[in-house]
């Protein structure tokens, strides 16, 4: 079925075309999702939403335009709004480190890792300072404590962990920025 057919199914409230409409674009959708939000949960909240509004605004939806034009513009507007909100703080920084921790630990056969993805937050751990870089580079391996990473590098506990949450908070920031101007 083509894009004019199924949109046109679409609008008449054809729970099948909806249906095909979903399998079709589902998983690119989700993908980019993922791309950009780095958390599986929000990816899917996303593909949720975006054939929620598929689904509310189908009446509207112009048969001469490509169904994907509509999706990913809906989606990027949708993914912009969440990136840009700074009080949902929706970038889970856990998700892609763990990812980084796959790859580095030589485990590429994971489906869910996404080059780009991983080489944003790689360029965001990059743009530490020195020091922070190798306490953020000791704490994420899981080999060593605080208290050992402190008597590693001569610092207190303390530093150690003021540094780290603030190697984690600059990391968010420049991945989120980094995100918003991929989409833009």
């Amino acid at each position: 079925m083509d894009d004019s057919a199924l949109t046109h199914q679409l609008k008449q409230g054809n729970q099948l075309a909806f249906t095909i409409l979903y399998d079709t674009y589902s998983e690119q959708v989700y993908r980019l999702a993922f791309k950009y939000l780095c958390n599986k949960e929000l990816a899917e909240d996303a593909v949720q939403n975006l054939f929620m509004k598929v689904w509310i605004k189908r009446t509207s939806l112009d048969e001469s335009r490509p169904l994907n034009h509509f999706l990913f513009t809906v989606l990027k507007n949708d993914l912009l709004t969440i990136l840009r909100d700074p009080k949902n703080n929706i970038f889970v920084l856990d998700d892609c480190l763990e990812l980084l921790e796959r790859i580095d630990g030589g485990n590429q056969d994971d489906e869910d890792m996404d080059k780009e993805q991983l080489d944003l937050v790689r360029h965001a751990i990059e743009q530490l300072s020195p020091q922070r870089r190798k306490i953020f580079s000791l704490k994420i391996s899981g080999k060593y404590s605080n208290q050992e990473i402190a008597d590693k590098l001569n610092l207190s506990v303390n530093t150690i962990k003021f540094q780290y949450s603030q190697s984690l908070k600059q990391i968010k920031e420049i991945v989120r920025k980094c995100a918003i101007s991929l989409l833009m």
